[in-house]
């Protein structure tokens, strides 16, 4: 894996200056599988195609992450970075707000699963239009 792509990756992202299509197209291109950011322990799994494993930090003031999982909080918290009407810090925010404690991204499998504390979770699609996905 690329571990200078995913890096810039994590950077633009916090910042703004990246979708998430564009997150997901750079880590596959930088031999990325899969990803995790970890909402609790503050810290983000890659997983490449070749089995190597690569853990960034990730800093972020964060909320604390609600003891109930609301998976229409989540998916309106993603329809908001979709249309651009939030930044990343927001959308982080509020889905911890909704209990989300995790989620993974398959970027092969181009698909999003946010998780619970007590496993409940929302599997959400890539878009199929690169506009204004950051999430």
């Amino acid at each position: 894996m690329d571990i200078h792509a995913i890096n810039e990756c994590l950077e633009l992202s916090h910042v703004g200056k990246i979708t998430f299509l564009e997150v997901a197209q750079k880590l596959a291109a930088a031999s990325a599988q899969r990803y995790i950011v970890d909402l609790i322990g503050l810290k983000m799994l890659y997983y490449g195609n070749e089995d190597e494993t690569y853990t960034a930090p990730f800093s972020f003031k964060n909320s604390k992450v609600a003891l109930e999982f609301n998976p229409q909080a989540v998916q309106s918290a993603i329809k908001d970075i979709q249309q651009q009407k939030i930044d990343y810090h927001t959308f982080l925010n509020l889905i911890m707000k909704a209990g989300c404690s995790h989620y993974e991204v398959f970027i092969t499998g181009k698909k999003a699963i946010y998780t619970g504390r007590d496993g409940s979770h929302h599997i959400e699609h890539f878009p199929q239009s690169s506009k204004g996905n950051n999430q």
